[in-house]
């Protein structure tokens, strides 16, 4: 695969992951013009985008064997532009559940086709770094959301002080501004893309391969869905912490986070693909994700008690390095599982699952533990940490029983 085309596949997860990140940038704001709890912001962060995540994979899945699969990928982008558009617009919190419901249909149909592209096109021994590139651009993309977003919201207080109960409809207006020219240059595009085997067999091989090792299989998902969960619900509390804790504003609480973000989660994403590459004789993607999981647990602990919005921030930041880390090297390390005519799948399935445990329940179940703490939302980082201190100890545990029959799995595939 050419690296201008992987590029722009990074450029589109990058656009999805701002898009999908948002509401964490105007959940203050969401807050006070629309009265919701922490609760209803958790909701519109987690379930309300997967409630039809599985659809868009189901959708998609006959898709994936398309030859058109570029203009395809424009088409995920324009529905999930419309639910944004929806949600600049909604007057009540459902019509917000709509439009965020629609922003995730849209990408879950746009990031299995684009990620199963490089797994299909990616040289062997490019592959984990490939997909490393991938998953780092939706680790710039929420970097993008958090800074382009606070320096939105700084620029809309200074130009439009009267109206500020609407500066995040206008955000989400500006910020799908750009998809169209997305939309255009994957339409543009020329590429000899190939096609992949009938789905029917390839739904049957893929129930093969997991009736011979369901314990393997079960683990390693249930390590990978903690990874995710640890990352999503910090993306999703980190600017309202560095606002109601730490005592920034909307504004500056997200320019802050996203600029620390850009530096540090890229890293953790390389590192995780270079590590699979050129490490995974001798280190498993389990244990990398067992190490980084754990390394996550003291960083939380001690948000809490920082004395600085500074010191919150960088701890945050090296959080969710640690956590994309774990999540990157469970995604790079599942291909090596699997034969090559059931890996589309594969990762539908894998990316449904990780969806659905990680994004759904992570910020919700913070929002939900934050409002039961009944501290007025200021324990919101101690409702954090409590969520994914259990997350990463589950995650932990099941990465060290997944090690070895990943062993196993990857020596037999390999035969």
């Amino acid at each position: 695969m050419s690296v201008s085309l992987v590029g722009l596949l990074a450029l589109g997860h990058c656009a999805a992951f701002a898009d999908r990140h948002l509401p964490a940038v105007a959940a203050p704001l969401l807050k006070v013009s629309l009265g919701l709890s922490d609760t209803q912001l958790g909701f519109l962060d987690g379930p309300a985008f997967v409630l039809l995540y599985v659809v868009g994979m189901l959708v998609s899945w006959p898709l994936a064997n398309s030859p058109h699969r570029l203009r395809l990928l424009a088409g995920c982008i324009g529905v999930w532009v419309l639910g944004m558009l929806i949600f600049a617009l909604a007057p009540t919190f459902d019509v917000l559940v709509v439009g965020r419901a629609l922003v995730g249909f849209g990408q879950a149909l746009f990031v299995p086709l684009a990620l199963g592209l490089i797994v299909q096109c990616s040289a062997p021994a490019q592959r984990g770094r490939s997909m490393a590139v991938f998953t780092a651009a939706a680790v710039a993309g929420r970097g993008l959301a958090l800074l382009a977003g606070g320096a939105a919201l700084m620029l809309l207080a200074h130009w439009m002080p009267a109206s500020a109960h609407a500066h995040w409809r206008v955000l989400f207006l500006v910020m799908a501004a750009p998809n169209v020219l997305l939309m255009v240059l994957l339409c543009c595009r020329r590429e000899r893309i190939p096609t992949s085997p009938s789905s029917s067999k390839v739904a049957a091989e893929m129930l093969a391969a997991f009736r011979a090792r369901p314990g393997t299989f079960c683990a390693y998902l249930g390590s990978a869905g903690a990874s995710v969960l640890v990352v999503q619900s910090i993306g999703a509390w980190a600017p309202s912490i560095l606002h109601r804790e730490q005592g920034l504003s909307p504004a500056v609480a997200a320019l802050v986070f996203g600029l620390a973000l850009l530096v540090a989660s890229p890293l953790g994403h390389l590192l995780a693909g270079l590590l699979v590459d050129k490490r995974a004789r001798h280190v498993t993607p389990m244990s990398i994700v067992a190490v980084a999981l754990m390394a996550v647990v003291p960083m939380l602990w001690a948000i809490p008690s920082a004395t600085s919005a500074t010191e919150a921030c960088v701890l945050l930041a090296l959080a969710s390095l640690a956590g994309g880390t774990a999540a990157v090297a469970a995604l790079a390390g599942l291909p090596l599982m699997l034969h090559v005519q059931v890996r589309d799948i594969g990762l539908r399935l894998f990316l449904t699952f990780i969806t659905l445990v990680g994004v759904a329940l992570g910020p919700y179940m913070a929002g939900v533990v934050s409002d039961s703490l009944g501290m007025g939302g200021h324990g919101l980082s101690l409702a954090l940490y409590k969520v994914c201190s259990v997350a990463a100890a589950a995650g932990v545990s099941a990465a060290l029983l997944a090690s070895q029959g990943w062993r196993r799995v990857v020596a037999e595939v390999a035969e």
